[in-house]
């Protein structure tokens, strides 16, 4: 394994899904989970611990690294599309999980902007990962 080509691209790939991340939880994720907390002060931890949600997203990332160079991403739009459809897939079944176990917390209407903001938030990601893939092309 290229660990140099794994880590541009996965710090790549962290980058541009924080500042996607940090767009979104401003404008959709703040309110809405902070509204959760309220309801549910002893469930939810509001604002999250970013050290804990940092660590998830930066073995998350490389892990999704090492799979889009499995697949072959290396380009722009391979990535974007892979991690777009990626990233709608994943949430898609976490949210339904979530759904079933937390249905006042999990509403259909937030299940769907999720999804959908999820597959932008993962499009962008993949995107500067197939860009990072690209240049080690050889």
């Amino acid at each position: 394994m290229d660990f140099k080509k794994i880590g541009i691209t996965g710090l790549c790939g962290f980058v541009a899904m924080s500042v996607i991340g940090g767009i979104t939880f401003e404008l959709f994720y703040k309110d809405h989970m902070g509204k959760v907390a309220e309801k549910f002060p002893d469930l939810l931890q509001f604002p999250p611990d970013m050290a804990m949600a940092m660590l998830g997203g930066v073995f998350y990332i490389f892990v999704m690294a090492i799979i889009y160079d499995k697949m072959g991403v290396n380009s722009v739009e391979s990535g974007a599309i892979t991690g777009a459809w990626f990233g709608a897939a994943k949430w898609t079944f976490i949210n339904t999980q979530w759904m079933a176990m937390m249905p006042n917390i999990f509403q259909v209407n937030y299940v769907v902007i999720d999804i959908v903001l999820s597959a932008v938030m993962y499009g962008v990601a993949g995107a500067a990962m197939g860009w990072a893939l690209d240049r080690f092309k050889s």
